[in-house]
């Protein structure tokens, strides 16, 4: 069973191939939210908070690993990157993201490896909620949290 929202892609797909002739798919909206995900792990390893907090929509909730608070809106979460990007994790994805993309809303789930200095790695999970505002797939929704062992 399909929901409108997953209809409402497909619609808009067939009409994108039928104006454009066949070179538009719905993976470009993936590609697209693949980037966003990219684009926040290059970020951590910037060490700027303000870059960070960019990738945010202004409403957006975080719940990060590093800290017990939720945080909700660009101060909060300027906050909480201002402690985390004074000593940048590296930080890289696991494949594969599980990655739906439904109108202007994505998910983005899976895991990534981060280590802090010379600290072994941690594998963490991750959920990410976009909603595509213009042309940029901002972030609404943010869990990560460790792996349990």
């Amino acid at each position: 069973m399909q929901t409108s929202s997953t209809s409402t892609c497909i619609r808009t797909c067939l009409l994108a191939v039928a104006l454009l002739g066949s070179t538009f798919s719905c993976a470009a909206s993936e590609d697209e939210v693949r980037a966003a995900a990219q684009a926040w792990v290059e970020g951590i390893g910037k060490g700027d908070a303000d870059y960070m907090v960019s990738l945010y929509d202004k409403d957006a909730i975080l719940h990060g690993t590093v800290s017990p608070v939720l945080r909700q809106g660009a101060e909060l979460i300027r906050e909480y990157f201002a402690a985390t990007v004074a000593n940048p994790p590296t930080m890289a994805f696991v494949e594969p993201m599980h990655i739906r993309v439904f109108g202007d809303t994505a998910v983005n789930t899976g895991n990534y490896v981060t280590r802090f200095g010379t600290n072994d790695p941690l594998t963490l999970r991750y959920s990410f909620v976009y909603r595509k505002v213009g042309d940029k797939w901002l972030i609404v929704d943010h869990h990560s949290s460790r792996m349990p062992e």
